[in-house]
């Protein structure tokens, strides 16, 4: 703020003094005095050099504004959440069009120590081959020895690149060749050059060019660990999911009764919570827990859960213990917590009779209302050793029924808006 004030006062002070010697050379063009000729001479020379500094000023400022800029956007992408590519590209393209450059390319220290070229880019924008760049391998090995920019006004005279039989061949003149560091520790190099210009680098820029080298390495180095990050929760998101999926076949194992419901069911149930609006991030939890609905009953003994005659009171009220059996399991387990509503409620009932807690209408969460629809749906309808599966029109007829009273009335007209209901 201080250095765009000081120079802004400079201009105006060059501004001032301009418009002095205007009204002094006014005054002495007036006067035939001979020896006023000279002075004439003088001031208007004065006067010249004043506006070349003006402009020179100008453009000094506009560059700088320019380079704060760069700066800015690459630091932009630290605090993002882009992954590496994006940064990559931002990155490249910023120094690109900063330093005037035609070309350039980015490489990366890989895990095992090599450098691997990363992007190569064009003034457009557009991406380039490697090979393009084989030519300033000698280049970028000079900077990662030496930790330090190269940086050469016109390659042609310069005397560090007189035996680089590339740098003649292909007429390279601007070469520009930074380090990627962080906390000393080189991550890569920056490379950008330009064949139809000199003095496009300027010594001068060596110390802007250091800063936004720094910020690019930050910047890069928060995208691999966000992309590592994003990597490491999928991978955990996958072994989730096998292990859920391996619960849910082990209990489909334990009760043949009702083996191929938990898929079914989990299905439709995804196709009903679709038609209702549900998002794709509400879509999963409501996945989970359609097919983790039975969980509970691992906790029941096989002389209960599988006895084939009829169920004593005793063991009824047990049996209705499962979807609390199924809150105390998974409720402790964050990953599965937002998927617990249908483990937990799909036995609640609108009217408030349901079990465990007795929750009634709009207290009941609404994937377990959901749920409990196509659970007695498919409960109905498939057959068992001990029955056929009942006629679809009869069950549909007995879920309008319950409409009210067992079910959300909105679910209900929902549901039996499906197509295909066998799927």
């Amino acid at each position: 703020m201080t250095q765009s004030f000081d120079a802004q006062s400079v201009q105006l002070q060059l501004g001032g003094i301009d418009k002095m010697l205007m009204r002094v050379l006014a005054h002495l063009a007036r006067t035939n005095d001979g020896q006023t000729s000279q002075i004439l001479r003088d001031l208007t020379q004065v006067s010249s050099t004043i506006g070349m500094l003006k402009q020179g000023l100008i453009g000094y400022l506009d560059e700088r504004q320019r380079q704060v800029g760069a700066l800015v956007g690459v630091g932009s992408a630290i605090n993002s959440s882009l992954g590496l590519e994006r940064v990559l590209e931002k990155v490249m393209d910023t120094l690109i069009a900063l330093m005037n450059a035609e070309r350039g390319f980015l490489m990366l220290r890989e895990p095992a120590g090599q450098l691997k070229v990363r992007i190569a880019r064009g003034i457009d924008n557009v991406n380039l081959d490697e090979d393009a760049f084989a030519i300033s391998k000698t280049v970028v090995r000079r900077v990662v020895e030496s930790g330090e920019t190269v940086l050469t006004t016109n390659a042609q005279e310069d005397p560090r690149f007189g035996e680089q039989y590339s740098v003649a061949m292909y007429h390279l003149l601007s070469i520009l060749c930074a380090p990627l560091k962080i906390k000393d520790n080189l991550i890569g190099v920056i490379y950008v050059d330009n064949r139809a210009h000199t003095g496009i680098f300027s010594a001068d820029d060596l110390g802007m060019i250091s800063a936004f080298a720094n910020q690019a390495a930050v910047a890069i180095d928060n995208a691999r660990l966000f992309d590592d990050l994003q990597k490491s929760n999928a991978e955990l998101e996958i072994a989730y999911q096998a292990t859920l999926e391996g619960w849910v076949r082990a209990l489909d194992m334990r009760d043949k009764e009702t083996e191929g419901h938990t898929q079914r069911v989990t299905t439709l149930t995804q196709r009903l919570a679709q038609l209702m609006g549900v998002d794709d991030a509400a879509l999963l939890h409501i996945t989970r827990g359609a097919l983790l609905h039975d969980i509970g009953k691992m906790a029941i003994p096989d002389g209960i859960l599988l006895k084939p005659g009829e169920l004593t009171t005793e063991e009824r009220i047990l049996i209705q213990r499962h979807p609390v059996y199924a809150y105390q399991m998974l409720s402790p387990i964050k990953f599965l917590l937002p998927a617990i509503d249908i483990p937990y409620c799909h036995h609640e009932k609108w009217n408030g009779s349901g079990y465990p807690r007795g929750l009634k209408g709009e207290e009941i969460p609404f994937a377990a209302r959901i749920f409990s629809v196509v659970d007695v749906w498919d409960a109905l309808v498939s057959d068992r050793p001990y029955r056929k599966g009942l006629a679809p029109a009869s069950v549909k007829k007995s879920i309008r029924e319950e409409s009210g009273t067992h079910f959300d009335p909105r679910v209900v007209d929902a549901f039996l808006g499906l197509e295909n209901l066998s799927v």
